[in-house]
């Protein structure tokens, strides 16, 4: 909250006090009308009516705004209207009592009528302590408009010892501005600690910014706003921030928080709040004119702040952020423009991260279309809605086929045929994969049993499966109730999944070669291509990138590149397999090099469905590498499923 936001939040409070309770302002009219009445009918003199005539239109006025204030708190007055106006009627009913007070002792000798006046005056003043204390200057406005015209009144009595009886009387109000200050200094420092136990409430303690209960009252502050305008909202998600924790501590990604939160801070926005909601997920708020232009304005700013390195004690970071903004014209109670800057980002870590998306209502439709997804995905392997393809891995030297790369497939009964690309994500993030993958295993080892005994099949384990240690457990059942032997099922992986929670995955892996499975890694190429898997795993075999594939004949630096892949893991014993070879022309470089042993893709096959077509093929599990083409499959797409 800013200096400014507490100073109003402080005047209201304030102002609020002032204006609680109208029944004992009311109870103070009707008893100092009751005096004025009572002296003048008591002299004989109407002119004790006057403090009345001069106070009951103020005070009456006061009493109607304590009840509009009630009713319709500040409405839309500014705060400078309310106190000014009830301190002018406050501090004029004040006069009306110290001039009472002056005219009993100028104008009558009658003790009844002096007391009276005395006694109402001072009534008033305890009056202005209890409901005034909030405010210093009116209370001393008061005093003063009570006290003065009382002096003056004692003072100026032919009698003298009034005079000095006067002198007694300063002391109380003195003391009644003193005991006002007091209560006001008790509450203030109250308030203070409230204020004080509400920053700690609503500020990360870790970063300094808003934490999530901060930025959403921040939301609700900004909906109170009189003034019209467009508001911005930006989700900002750290990517791979769970690898830095893993990698070189939490100590190390506190630091690295704290630095994105003051780079963010730092951003060049007058209106711009900046919030931590999570653990690796900072939030943006920011009011604008000219929405889209500002937007876009916004998510660069925020991509720049990851362009350069992170120096967290020493250890220099390269970071990135997956950005979703979006706006409105108002904020609403649901606070949509944050929901639909979570769908934004969510489609900004779909495309690798380190990049921004601005919401548009497209991404609602699909956000619906994932939500139908993850609910019927549950029930999508009791409904025998899934199924597995096989696409054929050959032997570029022998001509043999060696195994088959099982690929799950779903038809959704409304939706159709789902890719993995699309539903695997989702299984992911629904915590269901390991069941898919269960199904998987038992699914492709149930149909390798029945093909030629040198034919194995791969099965593809996610970053989940690789943090379940029963995974090991799963896999040896299947293989024991199938009576398959252990070398014909392989077990691929991505880097990415290996990345996750490396000692885990060391474990489990070290788990599943000692059944005696074969371990692929998949993917090889993409990603960070990073060797030192190839040195800390005991992988069986390597499988190179179809993007890699695809550049090979279009020069000899991406022939250079592969062979170097290609000679190093064999020096390390692996096999190497070359993924999504579709033409002649990727295989010929491919024969070239002498150093690829498999190769996959449409040109040898495209994903086969249903047993009994795998099977037909395998019957004859051999292909000519001289002579096979693009056209000898184009019967066998007909009985396919597109990979």
């Amino acid at each position: 909250m800013t200096e400014a936001c507490e100073a109003n939040r402080a005047r209201t409070e304030a102002l609020s006090a002032l204006h609680s309770k109208p029944a004992t302002a009311i109870h103070g009219l009707i008893s100092s009308c009751a005096a004025f009445a009572m002296a003048a009918i008591n002299a004989g003199d109407w002119r004790f009516l006057l403090p009345g005539v001069l106070m009951t239109p103020f005070a009456i006025y006061r009493l109607m705004r304590m009840f509009e204030f009630q009713k319709k708190g500040l409405g839309a007055h500014q705060l400078s209207f309310w106190e000014k106006h009830f301190f002018v009627s406050s501090v004029v009913i004040a006069l009306a009592h110290g001039l009472f007070v002056m005219q009993a002792m100028l104008t009558t000798d009658h003790v009844f009528i002096i007391s009276l006046a005395v006694g109402l005056c001072l009534a008033q003043m305890v009056g202005v302590v209890a409901r005034n204390f909030a405010s210093a200057s009116l209370v001393n406005a008061q005093a003063l408009a009570m006290g003065v015209p009382s002096a003056i009144g004692w003072w100026m009595h032919p009698d003298p010892w009034f005079g000095v009886t006067a002198i007694f009387f300063v002391p109380f109000f003195l003391s009644a501005k003193s005991l006002a200050a007091g209560i006001r200094n008790l509450l203030d420092g109250q308030r203070e600690a409230t204020a004080t136990i509400r920053r700690v409430a609503i500020r990360d303690s870790l970063t300094g910014v808003y934490n999530r209960k901060g930025f959403y009252e921040r939301l609700s502050e900004e909906r109170q706003r009189p003034e019209r305008g467009h508001y911005i909202a930006a989700l900002v998600d750290i990517d791979h921030f769970k690898a830095v924790n893993d990698s070189y501590g939490h100590s190390i990604g506190d630091a690295l928080l704290i630095q994105i939160a003051l780079r963010l801070s730092e951003i060049e926005n007058e209106t711009l709040t900046v919030a931590r909601l999570a653990g690796d997920e900072f939030a943006i708020l920011a009011r604008s004119h000219h929405p889209q232009q500002s937007m876009e304005r916004i998510c660069k700013s925020v991509t720049d702040c990851f362009i350069d390195l992170f120096n967290c004690r020493g250890i220099y970071l390269p970071v990135t952020a997956s950005i979703g903004a979006a706006s409105a014209e108002t904020l609403d109670a649901d606070n949509s423009v944050i929901i639909c800057a979570d769908l934004a980002v969510y489609e900004a870590k779909e495309k690798g991260g380190a990049g921004f998306k601005i919401y548009h209502d497209d991404m609602q439709d699909r956000f619906e279309r994932r939500e139908i997804l993850r609910r019927d995905l549950r029930q999508a392997v009791a409904a025998n809605e899934l199924f597995l393809v096989y696409q054929p891995i050959g032997n570029l030297r022998s001509g043999a086929i060696s195994s088959c790369e099982s690929l799950m497939r779903w038809r959704h009964p409304s939706l159709g045929l789902i890719s993995p690309d699309e539903f695997i994500p989702i299984a992911e993030s629904a915590d269901i994969v390991g069941e898919l993958t269960r199904w998987a295993i038992e699914t492709a080892v149930s149909e390798c049993i029945q093909w030629p005994n040198e034919i194995g099949v791969s099965v593809n384990l996610s970053a989940r499966d690789l943090r379940r240690r029963d995974i090991v457990n799963t896999v040896f059942d299947v293989l024991i109730r199938h009576g398959l032997a252990p070398q014909r099922l392989i077990l691929e992986m991505t880097e990415t999944a290996l990345a996750e929670e490396p000692l885990m995955t060391r474990q489990v892996l070290h788990g599943l070669r000692s059944l005696g499975v074969q371990i692929a890694l998949d993917d090889f190429g993409t990603g960070y291509a990073n060797f030192s898997y190839l040195i800390d795993y005991d992988f069986d075999k390597l499988k190179l990138d179809r993007s890699l594939i695809n550049q090979i004949s279009d020069g000899k630096r991406a022939r250079t590149l592969i062979a170097g892949l290609a000679r190093t893991a064999h020096d390390l014993g692996l096999t190497i397999v070359a993924e999504g070879v579709e033409t002649r022309k990727q295989l010929e470089p491919l024969r070239e090099l002498g150093s690829i042993d498999r190769i996959q893709g449409w040109l040898l096959s495209r994903p086969i469905a249903g047993s009994d077509a795998i099977r037909a093929y395998l019957a004859d599990p051999f292909f000519d590498p001289n002579t096979i083409s693009e056209s000898d499959h184009d019967e066998e797409a007909d009985r396919s499923v597109h990979a």
